[in-house]
């Protein structure tokens, strides 16, 4: 039995890092999905959340959006379309994307504007608060 995964954080960009961890938790498109060594594989979809994972006797987090989450042989492969890391956010800058997005949002239901409009502000909603908790 192995007492450590490898987790991988990967953008169309770059690979962000690459590490050794006890576990991992992965924001699942239905919820949390903690992944301990061991785990049986799979792959499932990622949406915007926090990564969490243990490091350097603390715990380490990022921000991911959108994508997918692979497990296989003790190997947690994450991919997706945006990943942060603390250190790289401006929080005053999330707080004012989560103005525009309401703003927006507010201004498109009182227009009864087309579903993909209204979904795409919303998933910028979504990723304002998760820069935000993080």
């Amino acid at each position: 039995m192995a007492d450590q995964l490898r987790l991988e954080l990967v953008t169309p960009q770059r690979r962000l890092m690459e590490v050794d961890t006890p576990w991992v938790t992965v924001p699942g498109a239905d919820g949390e999905l903690g992944i301990l060594p061991d785990h049986v594989p799979l792959l499932t979809t990622i949406n915007s959340g926090i990564l969490r994972w243990h490091e350097g006797g603390e715990e380490k987090r990022a921000a991911v959006h959108y994508g997918y989450a692979q497990v296989s042989a003790n190997r947690v492969t994450v991919l997706v379309e945006m990943a942060e890391r603390r250190g790289d956010l401006d929080l005053a800058r999330a707080k004012a994307a989560e103005e525009r997005a309401r703003k927006e949002l507010r201004e498109m239901l009182d227009e009864n504007a087309e579903e993909s409009r209204i979904k795409k502000y919303e998933a910028k909603l979504s990723r304002a608060f998760v820069r935000q908790n993080l």
